[in-house]
């Protein structure tokens, strides 16, 4: 897995929050070696997933 702090994985439009989670996700994959590139994909696309929803429901 890339341990990479690299901020290049978000656009700058993303919400702070969503970074945050990512982030956390990131030093969890870190410190636990167990967990698997496809296991951190997954949880990765659901939090992105559930931020590009919150994002859609804003009322405008």
């Amino acid at each position: 897995m890339d341990h990479s702090d690299d901020q290049s994985d978000f656009a700058p439009d993303d919400d702070l929050l969503m970074h945050q989670e990512i982030m956390l996700l990131k030093m969890k994959a870190f410190h636990n070696s167990s967990m698997a590139q496809a296991e951190y994909e997954i949880l990765e696309k659901e939090i992105r997933a559930k931020f590009a929803f919150r994002h859609n429901s804003y009322d405008y």
